[in-house]
């Protein structure tokens, strides 16, 4: 109800944040000597986040993973964040992230934080209704006021192509008509109507923010300090309901006992296969596979200053009789394959989107074509199946939006890749960052899309919350069961 979703307004998140400073900076413990240890499964970017904010509120930590750390999911990631979001919880999560993100890239900007914004756009100018919507939703959440652009673009200032800490405004721009947007952008679609151009969100070197929270942990606070074993946690000793100890099978094949005060779980894709070796108790976790295009903009379609786009709109990839008689053909579902063409007969749904990746580099996603693949609980890393005409797909999706696009239709350059990790989610789309299967275990997952771009705050709440400290308003929102509606 209404009481419920003022409860995890963004403001009210920012004002508790505000009262207690002990509850996210570094300070001293009042006994030195008794600092917990904690061991941390996952030493990707929610796992390097734990560690960090653990050694800032004075334990101890060992973290355990049996890749390196930053080679899984992180590696792979577009990278991108967004401060704008339907649900109020995740939104006071987000807008916490992006806080300690400026704060880690810090006045070097230590892994190129970028702030182009979020730019959709639609065909349809009905579409303008629903986007100035969206704007004063969050709005409302204190993300920033709405300007619309309707008679011209005079007032429109585009965003700085580097960097956080300039002018570029914040909130929402919302511009209607061709013209205007073709003043704007004019190597997008002139079938293009609306634009809605988020401010306070861009993109970042993924890796590099992994690697400065586990710098940063390592480098250790007031006496307290992190470290890293690789190796797969194969056990845990229990004792009065609580987790004493974890067994890890190390890299030369011998297994190490680690004895802790407390276990917290932030191994993404692989975070519900590890807890099953902990409890019987259900952990509401499914993965998904994320997929990207790396193309070589060999035409230079998309500048390399440009905003993340999104097309909203419907699109059609059987554009005449014998690509579809092609795609009903090509379909190999039935023999337990992956390639389910027939679904891509009649209207598919938009959302596919493109970032700049920098030297004449251009990532390409379009989620919904691989949601169907069903991922096991202990999945391969890297990736192994990937729809094979995915870069193709991507391309003709995007020349609705950028009509250069198609001049690699017929032929992709050689350099092309696809890539990716994994989503993990939850049923209803929100983190997973509770106590779980004993009284000092905790779970901090299910991210999902908005995995490595909450991973600072997310990190952050799972370390309060395993050392017993003053939470945030939406806290609540992220434990399990749930207590408070999305």
């Amino acid at each position: 109800g209404g009481g419920t979703s003022r409860l995890f307004t963004v403001r009210r998140s920012q004002r508790w944040l505000r009262r207690h400073p002990v509850a996210y900076r570094a300070y001293s413990v009042a006994n030195p000597g008794q600092r917990p240890t904690v061991v941390v499964a996952g030493a990707g970017a929610a796992g390097a986040s734990t560690a960090m904010h653990l050694v800032r509120n004075g334990a101890n930590v060992v973290m355990v993973d049996p890749r390196p750390p930053m080679s899984a999911t992180t590696a792979y990631s577009t990278e991108s964040y967004r401060d704008f979001f339907a649900d109020l919880a995740v939104a006071g999560l987000m807008s916490r992230s992006i806080e300690l993100l400026e704060e880690l890239a810090g006045e070097d900007n230590e892994f190129r934080l970028n702030r182009r914004g979020y730019a959709f756009f639609s065909a349809n100018p009905a579409s303008a209704q629903a986007f100035e919507q969206l704007a004063l939703n969050a709005a409302s959440q204190g993300l920033g006021e709405l300007r619309k652009h309707v008679e011209n673009v005079e007032a429109y200032r585009p965003s700085a192509s580097t960097g956080f800490r300039s002018d570029s405004p914040i909130g929402f721009d919302l511009v209607v008509g061709r013209k205007n947007i073709q003043r704007i952008f004019p190597w997008v679609s002139d079938s293009a109507e609306v634009l809605l151009h988020a401010r306070r969100c861009g993109w970042m070197d993924g890796q590099g923010l992994g690697l400065c929270m586990l710098e940063r942990a390592k480098a250790g606070h007031d006496g307290s300090s992190a470290k890293v074993v690789r190796g797969s946690i194969v056990g845990f000793e229990r004792s009065g309901g609580e987790v004493r100890g974890v067994s890890v099978l190390s890299q030369n094949g011998e297994e190490i006992q680690i004895k802790c005060d407390v276990f917290i779980n932030a191994a993404g894709a692989w975070a519900k296969k590890l807890q099953g070796l902990l409890t019987d108790e259900e952990l509401p976790l499914t993965n998904e596979l994320h997929a990207k295009v790396m193309l070589n903009d060999e035409v230079n379609a998309i500048p390399q200053d440009a905003p993340m786009m999104i097309w909203r709109d419907s699109v059609r990839l059987d554009e005449d009789a014998d690509v579809a008689d092609f795609f009903r053909e090509l379909d190999d579902t039935a023999d337990g394959g992956i390639v389910n063409s027939a679904c891509w007969l009649g209207p598919q749904p938009g959302g596919q989107h493109l970032r700049p990746a920098g030297n004449g580099r251009v990532i390409m996603l379009w989620e919904h074509l691989h949601k169907h693949i069903q991922i096991a609980e202990d999945p391969p890393m890297p990736v192994e199946n990937f729809i094979e005409m995915y870069p193709q797909l991507c391309v003709t999706a995007l020349k609705a939006m950028v009509p250069a696009l198609e001049a690699y239709e017929e032929s992709l350059p050689k350099s092309t890749i696809i890539d990716g990790g994994y989503y993990t989610v939850t049923p209803d789309g929100r983190p997973f960052i509770a106590r779980h299967g004993a009284q000092n275990a905790f779970v901090c997952s299910g991210m999902g899309t908005f995995g490595l771009m909450s991973s600072p705050a997310a990190g952050e709440l799972a370390a309060l919350l395993a050392l017993g400290k003053p939470l945030p308003p939406h806290a609540e929102a992220f434990d399990w069961p749930r207590k408070a509606a999305v």
